[in-house]
């Protein structure tokens, strides 16, 4: 292939992620040519999963390794960073030299059991701080480092702490931008990137931090179901037909894009896969009442709204 070729594939990318409106073919070419400095880039993961940076990795059409390294210089990611061991500590401990970054953190941070999440010698509190005291911007991927998300349910002893929360908790005054969903969808992390690159700014953001392009309007408002909704046609277990309200759907409260754009390449969502909406990407995730099965017997009363 050629690098045109190459670069046109990259703005499909772009025009997937609805960042054409923005960014033209003609940036990228003048990305390649060096006329649009690259920010630097650091990826940690806090108490996690990994299922944010795993969503990412799988992004379809061009490799996530080239978008990154063709438009960022990434100085450190936990899964596609060939430094390991003092290597990877040596990196982050000169944290001063890269102002212009761009710091992304996957998980939350514990705050009351510092020791349980670590790098190298050091808890993750340090290096959080550190890396966001020299960040121009400073991005939640996913619902853990957002809002707590599973991390931070009933029975977690760790004393979880979101990335905004923390930095505001330090004195640290620095742009966050919550990307919740569990896990993230890469589509929203890539068009915030993309937006940064060319606007050295942010989108505009909702309450929550979040980018209003993809939060303003719940599940339920988009809903495939929605005519069931309002001709007050409700399933009663899973796999029924109509409207999955009293099923403890969490769409009618949940601010999400999953309508529109699904996870794995808009390959499927909760309520297209006949489960209710789980609302992964809400601040009250994960809530009690949420997972069921087919051939669940507890009574319908139970599964209301939980708001």
């Amino acid at each position: 292939m050629t690098r045109r070729e190459i670069l046109k594939n990259m703005y499909k990318v772009v025009v997937a992620v609805g960042a054409s409106s923005f960014l033209s073919f003609d940036d990228l070419l003048a990305m390649d040519r060096g006329e649009i400095t690259k920010p630097n880039l650091v990826w940690l993961h806090g108490t996690s999963c990994s299922g944010c940076s795993t969503s990412f990795l799988n992004i379809e059409g061009v490799s996530v390794v080239d978008i990154l390294t063709e438009y960022t210089n990434v100085i450190f990611h936990p899964d596609i960073s060939l430094a390991t061991g003092h290597q990877v500590t040596d990196l982050l401990e000169r944290a001063n030299e890269y102002k212009d970054s761009i710091f992304i953190l996957e998980g939350s941070i514990p705050i009351a059991m510092p020791h349980a999440c670590m790098m190298g010698d050091k808890p993750m509190t340090y290096w959080v701080e550190k890396l966001a005291k020299n960040a121009s911007v400073c991005i939640a991927a996913g619902t853990c480092a957002s809002f707590g998300g599973i991390t931070d349910m009933d029975g977690m002893i760790t004393g979880p702490k979101t990335l905004a929360d923390f930095i505001s908790y330090k004195g640290i005054n620095k742009p966050v931008i919550n990307l919740p969903n569990c896990p993230m969808k890469p589509e929203q992390l890539l068009y915030v990137l993309f937006y940064y690159l060319k606007t050295k700014s942010l989108p505009e953001l909702d309450k929550e931090k979040r980018p209003i392009r993809f939060f303003s309007k719940t599940i339920h408002e988009r809903c495939t179901r929605h005519d069931y909704f309002t001709r007050k046609k409700f399933a009663k277990k899973i796999g029924d037909e109509g409207c999955l309200y009293y099923l403890g759907c969490q769409g009618i409260v949940t601010k999400n894009d999953c309508p529109i754009n699904g996870h794995n390449d808009n390959t499927n969502i909760c309520i297209k896969a006949g489960h209710p909406c789980i609302g992964c990407a809400d601040k009250y995730f994960p809530r009690k009442i949420m997972l069921h099965t087919y051939d669940d017997k507890r009574p319908n009363e139970r599964f209301k709204i939980i708001s």
